[in-house]
């Protein structure tokens, strides 16, 4: 593979890897023609059953001869099945005789049609699995394939295949995000994500008003940094509660393990519940303090590292609380704390 190729196939890639999927095939099919030259290319993405191809993308041929392929050549085009077996670029060369060739039903039905004489085949693989295959043809003018392209095709299969990969990988996690972002509009707190290594944060509607009343030009990175001393910066694990001295804010995060921090907001204006009115009325200030941890969805183990408490002790604190409210369990505490029966 000379010097001009490679640097091709690594802008390709470049290319390629800003790409949505959709627009993938498309592009690996105008790559193709550019470096292997011949009468007509085809990329063919493989279906969920057997060899049939779910999308077809080619140019040099008509739609007639693909239909034909695909009733007529497909099922006994050896070339393509010698491509599944090997997972490596494969000509027809390879397999026939000359002779032999010519006189095949998928060259004398189908790809006389357009007067292509020598095939070459390529793996398109996709998280370990042949998803494709890449395809150009020549006619006898044009003569055979050397060894060098065979090579060519085969790595720009394998680069293309890294990415559809990508493209698939990060569009699953696009959708995830959209799916999370819509659930995070669904949670009446105050929530704000922010993703330490890249600064990407993501605050539901309850934060936005929130963020967007402050005053006095203050934003949400100085809540964090005035009520925590760099909360951003606390080691993994939920942090104690804390109270920004000049909004009357109150912040809790949580950092998790892949720096990912996830900070719920209290407005001052908010005042309890009148069930978590009776409820505080009926607890000591510790357990009350200990049931509004609970509720928020924390273990006794975050509960106690908060609180500086041995989760025995928090155990303790849990066991009165429920004696004292009439309750079994942590899950119908957090019903009761959040105005449930």
């Amino acid at each position: 593979m000379n010097s001009s190729v490679s640097s091709r196939l690594l802008r390709f890639t470049a290319e390629a890897g800003a790409c949505a999927e959709q627009d993938l095939q498309a592009k690996v099919l105008d790559e193709l023609g550019r470096v292997v030259p011949g009468k007509a290319s085809g990329v063919y993405l493989l279906g969920s059953v057997g060899n049939a191809a779910s999308s077809v993308q080619a140019y040099g041929v008509s739609d007639y001869f693909l239909a034909k392929y695909e009733h007529q050549g497909r099922d006994s085009d050896l070339v393509l099945e010698a491509v599944l077996t090997s997972r490596s670029a494969v000509t027809e060369a390879e397999i026939y005789e000359p002779a032999e060739w010519m006189l095949l039903p998928l060259y004398r039905q189908v790809l006389a049609l357009h007067s292509i004489a020598h095939t070459l085949q390529a793996p398109l693989i996709v998280a370990g699995e042949v998803r494709g295959t890449l395809n150009v043809a020549r006619t006898s003018d044009q003569g055979a394939f050397a060894v060098g392209e065979l090579a060519v095709v085969e790595a720009l299969g394998r680069l293309s295949g890294l990415a559809m990969e990508s493209a698939r990988i990060a569009e699953e996690l696009g959708r995830r995000l959209a799916r999370a972002s819509a659930a995070l509009d669904l949670i009446d707190e105050p929530v704000v994500v922010t993703d330490i290594r890249t600064a990407e944060r993501t605050a539901n509607a309850a934060a936005q008003r929130i963020i967007g009343g402050l005053s006095g030009g203050r934003t949400f990175d100085d809540l964090l940094a005035r009520s925590r001393d760099g909360a951003a910066k606390a080691p993994e694990g939920t942090m104690r509660p804390c109270e920004d001295p000049e909004t009357g804010l109150k912040l809790r995060s949580t950092r998790l393990p892949d720096d990912i921090l996830i900070t719920i907001m209290h407005t001052p204006a908010e005042a309890p519940t009148h069930a978590r009115a009776l409820i505080q009325e009926a607890l000591s200030p510790r357990e009350y303090e200990i049931a509004d941890l609970v509720a928020s969805g924390l273990r006794d183990g975050q509960i106690a590292e908060q609180l500086f408490l041995s989760p025995h002790t928090v155990k303790k604190y849990l066991k009165s609380t429920y004696r004292k409210l009439s309750l079994r369990s942590r899950v119908e505490l957090t019903r009761a704390m959040h105005g449930g029966a």
